[in-house]
């Protein structure tokens, strides 16, 4: 259970790691192919990769946990998470050097900022918990905050069920769900 902070040869173990961790906010497994008299190999199915930028990295293989630390900035495809520190939890399935191949839960904290969809999509709390089995994104914490185009909804705590397509938006004691939706047509809910 010792972590340890990295230098320049294990960063690039850790830059390779999480080039393989697939967030899809998912993961892929390697799945064994074979071709007639040859030796069966293992491929991964990568999918798309991650890049993450930030002041510092540590790692804990045994508990199988990665945190970056200061201006982290986690990049994929058109997707784009900025935070103080995000954590990312994972498996191994018993591959002897440890290497991820599936995102368990990722956790971001400290002014987490989510971008998709071309900037057309954006999420803003003080921490955001995405689990990878069922797919479930919680954000929680500084008044979360989703705007989709001009759509926007607050919360004490918003859940995104990404696999069902739903959103579950909740207030607090002493506030209340506040959401602001534009309709098209100049007379709106009426037409």
């Amino acid at each position: 259970m010792r972590a340890s902070r990295m230098g320049g040869a294990d960063l690039v173990k850790v830059t390779l790691l999480v080039t393989s961790l697939l967030l899809a906010w998912g993961g892929a497994s390697p799945a064994p192919s074979a071709t007639p008299g040859k030796e069966a190999t293992q491929q991964a199915d990568l999918g798309s990769s991650i890049r993450i930028t930030s002041d510092a990295v540590e790692s804990d293989h045994r508990m199988k946990w990665l945190e970056f630390t200061g201006n982290v900035r986690a990049t994929q495809e058109d997707g784009v998470i900025t935070a103080d520190r995000i954590k990312v939890f994972y498996k191994s399935h018993g591959d002897p050097s440890g290497a991820a191949t599936t995102v368990e839960k990722i956790i971001s904290e400290g002014n987490v900022r989510i971008v998709l969809e071309g900037k057309s999509k954006t999420a803003v709390a003080e921490k955001a918990v995405y689990t990878a089995d069922p797919k479930v994104l919680v954000l929680s914490g500084g008044g979360p905050t989703v705007w989709s185009g001009n759509n926007v909804i607050r919360g004490k705590k918003i859940t995104l069920f990404l696999a069902e397509d739903r959103t579950l938006v909740e207030g607090g004691e002493s506030t209340q769900v506040d959401a602001t939706f534009f309709t098209e047509g100049e007379k709106g809910l009426a037409e």
